[in-house]
């Protein structure tokens, strides 16, 4: 998708907005680094051979003790440092790529899609046990109002063995982008589009293919069989109104779905519900973090920024390949 005509391209980005910032990500890095090195290569000894004066002239389990002061104040150090590289990135590169994305886009780092939005999409009807959300995107692009966060949930279970050994064990129910949007309709009924388990069970995102299927039951309304065989060949479609899904899922959106997910390249989930979207993104990948302390190269790369601004983009892209903006419909 050729985003050019909305927000400069990477080039311009890289030289003109960003490059100060990102000389100041790099400088900050490498502070960053040089601390941590001294929280494991002074901390910890120097905690070592207090412990080993203590042992010396008082007691053997004084050493001990300082270990694990040192060792506990090391890592506490060493997360301080990291967190404060880590907040400086976002709040300075990720929030400035966002605005340039579009000025009405809004970043906030330390938010994310609540758990009672995530669980209203009715996409995902497992019981969570643990949840996390974080990089929280909103604005409105064009005349569509829009919203998206990295999501994590996740269910336990736990197990026991023949020895009475207790095992906990911790699922991913889903992982990814999970992304909202004004569909500028109200919805009578419910309509659902999954991924089809048959045609796409490939690659290290089968498991949580199969968790979708697990979780797909009569409640998302009865199989719909459309007319369009490449649609198909992706997605199945289940809906509690089948006249009103079909009435959505037009000859023309069907045909943006198909080609937005064959470019994603990624399992996609989606509902409509009242006059919302829900865009489920499924994805492995960390994203909107900073590089790593330890990375070799110096500065971040033209590339790197293309990463994280194709990133930002997603929104964009999706408002624009399902053609949200165009109002066909009035809402209520």
């Amino acid at each position: 998708m050729d985003f050019s005509r909305s927000t400069p391209n990477v080039s311009d980005l890289y030289t003109g907005e960003l490059q100060p910032i990102l000389e100041q990500v790099e400088q900050k890095r490498q502070h960053a680094r040089k601390r941590m090195l001294i929280s494991i290569f002074v901390i910890i000894p120097a905690a070592l051979l207090l412990g080993l004066l203590f042992m010396a002239l008082i007691s053997g389990w004084l050493l001990a003790i300082c270990l694990i002061i040192g060792v506990v104040a090391a890592i506490w150090f060493s997360s301080g440092v990291q967190k404060e590289y880590r907040n400086f990135f976002k709040g300075e590169v990720i929030t400035r790529i966002a605005h340039l994305v579009d000025p009405s886009l809004r970043y906030d780092p330390f938010g994310g899609i609540t758990k009672e939005t995530f669980q209203h999409s009715q996409l995902f009807r497992q019981q969570i046990d643990r949840y996390k959300a974080e990089d929280y995107f909103s604005g409105t692009l064009g005349a569509t109002a829009v919203r998206f966060s990295e999501v994590h949930a996740e269910y336990e279970t736990t197990s026991t063995d023949s020895d009475g050994d207790t095992t906990t064990e911790w699922h991913t129910i889903f992982q990814g982008i999970f992304f909202i949007a004004d569909f500028n309709k109200e919805f009578n009924g419910r309509t659902y589009i999954f991924p089809d388990k048959a045609e796409r069970m490939l690659g290290g995102l089968g498991r949580m293919l199969q968790s979708w299927g697990s979780q797909i039951d009569r409640r998302h309304g009865e199989l719909i069989q459309m007319e369009d065989p490449e649609f198909e060949k992706i997605f199945a479609v289940r809906a509690t109104d089948q006249i009103e899904a079909r009435y959505i899922l037009s000859t023309s959106l069907m045909q943006r779905l198909t080609e937005f997910s064959q470019q994603l390249g990624k399992p996609l989930a989606i509902a409509f519900i009242d006059s919302q979207i829900y865009l489920a993104i499924s994805s492995t990948k960390d994203h909107f973090e900073p590089p790593s302390l330890w990375r070799g190269a110096a500065m971040l790369s033209q590339e790197d920024i293309g990463e994280y601004l194709q990133d930002v983009r997603l929104a964009q892209q999706i408002v624009d390949d399902l053609n949200l903006n165009l109002r066909i419909w009035t809402k209520e």
